[in-house]
């Protein structure tokens, strides 16, 4: 499994960037969910969720979606064998008193890579943090999470990561943030 890190903008061109935009702000049907990051979370950040594939198993038919999965996986030369899971949300800003980091997470509990592509332009920054899931008996605490890298939204960008890594997203303030989440192996 690859360890670093990796910010690659326009990982697929211009006219893709607007059809996905086009997709996903204007014609699929979302699920509102009432934590984007887990909905045992105490934060309760809500926000919507579209899956495309739970478990490998494509749920819902967006085949020019895998451009974005198949560029990224290129760019880094990963030969991907499976995909665990594909999803987007769509988180709103909210007017928060708390905190603007979300719940620190992992995805899968196995090892996988993290596609994270940006569908527009937000705040709402996504944290990666250097403290890897090692097991659910030795989950860190809050305080004991040490940031390794920042991301800001910009449509078109991708970031990619090792699935171990605790990460979470600030809420957005300012503007919508759309993401499309795949976990590969």
């Amino acid at each position: 499994m690859i360890d670093g890190i990796f910010v690659f903008d326009d990982i697929i061109d211009k006219n893709y960037q607007k059809h996905f935009q086009n997709i996903l702000l204007k014609k699929i049907k979302w699920t509102f969910c009432p934590d984007v990051t887990n909905p045992k979370n105490p934060q309760k950040r809500p926000g919507f969720r579209y899956d495309y594939m739970i478990d490998g198993n494509a749920y819902r038919h967006h085949s020019d979606m895998i451009k974005i999965l198949d560029a990224a996986c290129d760019k880094i030369n990963f030969k991907r064998k499976d995909c665990i899971q594909g999803r987007s949300f769509l988180q709103l800003p909210l007017n928060l008193k708390d905190r603007r980091l979300d719940a620190p997470h992992i995805d899968a509990d196995k090892d996988h890579l993290v596609i994270l592509y940006y569908v527009n332009d937000s705040d709402g920054d996504t944290v990666i943090y250097k403290n890897k899931f090692t097991n659910y008996d030795d989950i860190p605490k809050f305080d004991d999470l040490e940031e390794l890298k920042r991301v800001s939204p910009k449509a078109g960008r991708v970031v990619m990561f090792n699935g171990k890594h605790y990460h979470t997203a600030e809420q957005p303030i300012h503007n919508i943030r759309c993401i499309i989440n795949y976990n590969v192996i």
